[in-house]
């Protein structure tokens, strides 16, 4: 709801900034006018269409976020592992340093480190298994010089599959840590 009264305000902010251009075919005639600029209204604190210059500063800021969410989402890419095992793969370590690098240039993010596991064991069991996947990656990096405050390691168990079904290839995907932005500081 949040992003979309912001998606609001900046359409209605884009569609006030956008006036009609009036082609002349005839030529014009001398005449005085007066311009009234559009980003003060008498006490200088609205700009365009009524909106603040507050609600225009959080509402980049709030752009600004999300562009770095995006751009975070094509590092932070899910670490799989294999059937009831909480051991990294050295193939996924580029990943999990890929990450690592990333908290280090942006020393302002917390991350969350979500466990998952496929559906198969029980619901206490998949709990513990995939909170020991989670603490493994959570270790790594902390090894590799991220501060442990800023990461929280969760589980989830067998309740978040990213693939129902109930094949090989579909427990595979679901046997994961998967990483998400939490805050900034």
């Amino acid at each position: 709801m949040k992003r979309f009264c912001i998606f609001m305000i900046i359409a209605i902010f884009l569609l006030a900034g956008c006036a009609s251009k009036v082609v002349q075919t005839a030529q014009p005639t001398t005449s005085v006018v007066t311009e009234k600029p559009l980003s003060s209204q008498g006490d200088g604190t609205k700009g365009r269409g009524g909106i603040t210059e507050e609600e225009l500063a959080r509402a980049e800021r709030e752009r600004l976020l999300r562009e770095q969410e995006n751009r975070a989402a094509a590092l932070l890419k899910d670490i799989s592992f294999d059937y009831d095992s909480y051991t990294i793969k050295p193939s996924e370590l580029p990943k999990i340093e890929a990450v690592g690098n990333w908290l280090k240039q942006n020393r302002a993010v917390i991350i969350l480190v979500e466990g998952h596991c496929d559906e198969r064991g029980t619901i206490e069991y998949n709990m513990a298994l995939g909170q020991k996947r989670a603490e493994a990656v959570n270790n790594y990096l902390s090894k590799n010089g991220i501060d442990t405050g800023r990461i929280k390691a969760i589980s989830f168990g067998k309740e978040v599959p990213v693939d129902p079904g109930n094949t090989e290839g579909a427990w595979a995907k679901n046997r994961r840590v998967h990483f998400k932005i939490d805050q900034k500081e």
